[in-house]
């Protein structure tokens, strides 16, 4: 076949570690011979997406597949609790390991992390400066993690203003189509096995501090909901209603939405079953004949990308 790839740019949304299955939506469209021009990312998605515009989704998935429980505790930092119950230094550390001191402007594909301004609700688009402190400041889940300050502005999760950035994805390379991705939808609930991450070993229940801040956190005997899963279904189903109105005020060429409702905030030890839900999620979209219908479309507009770069609000 003579015809050039499909060319899109992504819209990864917001929602922790259902995020992962970001990483399986991207490998089905590799193997479709996708290409993808940029990402727009919201929190866990500016995680993946910043990844992959820079070159280590590879490495970056391999990490993800080998971290446990007990790794993933060690991620937390909890600190005293003014803004935010973790301060992320432990996170940042890690994903510097892999984006170094990278910019924004120069990384191999465009890429754009949407965040939050706390005072005014604003979202803010970021495609310059330095891509972990803006990766930071969009995955700063507001009662979670503190807040990031960049050029004077306080910012947090992007989800917050923009749970799916359809309108960053296309501001970003123009004239191309937008595959979006809703982490947010109530109704597709993860079939994947799961565990409360604090169901862990004698061994891993000895970790300290930390364990012990979350722990108090647990659902009690009464079966009253604790800290973490009070916050993580709440922001879900506020992201779930913005994201519905966004979505149809602005709507992608493609929308795929992968059943990972019930994934909790910090399970990221189940990468396995969550990436498997993206690809799964998209493998449906191609059996149902969406992407052709999208490669039709693209064809028949004669779609060609652009390359503007930028910081801006959305």
């Amino acid at each position: 076949m003579t015809e050039a790839p499909l060319q899109v740019v992504l819209a990864l949304g917001g929602g922790a570690a259902r995020g992962l299955a970001h990483v399986g939506i991207i490998r089905v469209l590799q193997q479709h011979h996708v290409r993808i021009r940029g990402i727009a990312g919201t929190s866990i998605g500016a995680i993946v997406g910043a990844m992959y515009c820079a070159g280590f989704l590879d490495e970056f998935e391999a990490y993800l597949r080998k971290i446990d429980a007990k790794g993933m505790l060690r991620l937390l930092d909890p600190v005293l609790p003014r803004s935010g119950l973790l301060g992320g230094a432990k996170v940042v550390d890690q994903l510097t390991k892999f984006l170094g001191e990278s910019t924004l402007e120069d990384l191999p594909l465009p890429f754009c992390a949407l965040a939050t301004e706390l005072k005014s609700g604003e979202p803010v688009v970021l495609c310059k400066g330095n891509a972990v402190q803006a990766v930071r400041a969009s995955f700063a889940i507001p009662g979670i993690f503190t807040p990031t300050e960049i050029d004077g502005q306080w910012l947090v999760d992007g989800g917050v203003s923009t749970p799916v950035p359809i309108r960053a994805a296309r501001a970003l390379v123009p004239n191309v189509p937008v595959i979006a991705v809703d982490l947010n939808n109530v109704d597709l609930v993860f079939e994947g096995e799961l565990l409360d991450v604090l169901q862990v070993s004698k061994e891993e229940r000895e970790l300290g501090r930390i364990e012990r801040l979350l722990n108090r956190m647990r659902s009690n005997v009464e079966e009253r909901p604790g800290l973490f899963t009070s916050i993580s279904d709440s922001v879900t189903h506020m992201e779930h209603r913005l994201a519905r109105f966004q979505i149809a005020a602005e709507p992608p060429d493609l929308l795929l939405e992968p059943a990972v409702f019930g994934v909790g905030l910090f399970d990221f030890h189940r990468a396995d079953a969550i990436i498997q839900a993206g690809i799964d999620c998209t493998n449906r979209a191609v059996e149902n004949g969406e992407l052709d219908h999208l490669v039709a479309k693209a064809r028949r507009q004669k779609l060609r990308p652009h390359w503007p770069r930028g910081t801006s609000k959305e």
